[in-house]
């Protein structure tokens, strides 16, 4: 396979991959082999220290399979004391980083992250890279050590360049649908949905289906519209960026389509949209014109929760992570279900949980459902 079938592959599935998590171990096989690396890290966070970090995703590949007993090590071992994190959180969007800038020569005879963390992971040699995620957060991308015999080339850079827009984009968009409970939903689920608006289109751009906050949305008129049958918006800059997004979803002559995001004003005081534009899977190479080409998810970041996790993470003492999991279970979702919607495994909610019950000194699930179901009466922050 050459490397450009190979980059047009691991770009599809990433786009798979953002919309269920079922997809991400394909995709991250395909991330390595397209750099040639032994492995590859993502995670997705707030913050510019260990004293100040939110991590709300993480993902580590090691010889091409996914390793999620590693990421729990990690995060439980080394991640507090790991030297290179406030640096590698301020580096500058896009800038590629080798493993010996982000540590001194004294740190790399005595950090243990760098001696036996990344040792064992093979990633002593590794390349680090941090991209401006939504709202001031971060995405970390670090790769493990070259498969080649001479380090790394030129061309290996060139390809992670190529795939940043698209990791960087992977994460937003799943993270959007985390926040909104519908990971892994199928395109009919999707449309069930009312904390998103959900607009599908078919291969020529035009409206397939909507589902209700998107018709309220359209029928609403404040910027987004039904233009005869195809999505638009009444401001002609705003709109020529959405028909340069929705064309590079579904562009002509069957080649793969390119996700992005962009915001939208409205002239109520209520906040601007975020539009992310997806293409749909291998159903972007059909060419029957009432089939699902891409998605148009709006989010309005103003979406209210039943019970407010900031609440729950002031009341109670938790981190937002914990907070968000534990308004899950409250909510009647069991820890697969809650593994599911958030893309972790169930090994990591466990673990999240059992540091919720250290924090509130109990042990078991039902206590922490009543004492979340107790502050469902609060009113919500308005930070």
């Amino acid at each position: 396979m050459s490397s450009v079938d190979v980059f047009e592959r691991t770009v599809r599935q990433l786009q798979d991959a953002a919309l269920g998590h079922a997809a991400w171990p394909e995709a991250a096989c395909l991330i390595s082999r397209a750099i040639r690396t032994r492995g590859s890290g993502l995670s997705f966070s707030t913050g510019y220290s260990q004293s100040d970090a939110e991590i709300f995703y993480a993902e580590l590949c090691l010889g091409r399979e996914p390793r999620e007993d590693w990421v729990c090590r990690y995060f439980e071992d080394y991640w507090p004391r790991d030297e290179r994190i406030p640096r590698l959180l301020r580096l500058p969007h896009g800038q590629l980083v080798h493993t010996g800038e982000v540590y001194t020569d004294r740190e790399k005879k005595t950090s243990p992250t760098y001696n036996e963390a990344l040792r064992d992971m093979e990633a002593q040699d590794g390349l680090h890279m941090r991209l401006d995620g939504p709202e001031g957060s971060h995405i970390a991308w670090v790769t493990a050590d070259s498969t080649e015999p001479g380090g790394w080339g030129a061309d290996q850079v060139e390809m992670i360049e190529r795939l940043q827009p698209h990791v960087r984009q992977f994460v937003i968009v799943r993270q959007a649908l985390v926040e909104a409970g519908a990971l892994g939903a199928s395109l009919g689920e999707l449309l069930e949905s009312t904390r998103f608006g959900l607009i599908q289109l078919n291969r020529a751009g035009g409206i397939v289906a909507v589902n209700d906050r998107a018709r309220n949305l359209l029928q609403e008129g404040d910027r987004l519209r039904d233009d005869r049958g195809f999505l638009g918006i009444r401001v002609p800059s705003e709109n020529a960026e959405l028909s340069r997004l929705v064309e590079s979803a579904v562009p002509r002559f069957g080649t793969g389509g390119a996700s992005g995001s962009m915001m939208v004003g409205r002239s109520s005081s209520r906040g601007p949209l975020a539009l992310h534009v997806n293409p749909v899977g291998e159903q972007q190479l059909q060419s029957q014109p009432r089939r699902v080409a891409a998605l148009v998810l709006v989010v309005d970041p103003a979406t209210p929760t039943p019970i407010d996790p900031a609440i729950v993470a002031v009341v109670l003492g938790l981190t937002p992570t914990e907070s968000r999991l534990a308004v899950a279970l409250a909510a009647g979702q069991t820890v697969r279900e809650i593994a599911l919607s958030t893309g972790r495994t169930e090994q990591t909610v466990r673990w999240h949980m059992k540091q919720i019950f250290r924090k509130q000194g109990i042990s078991r699930q039902v206590d922490l459902v009543r004492r979340v179901l107790k502050l469902g009466g609060i009113p919500e922050s308005r930070g």
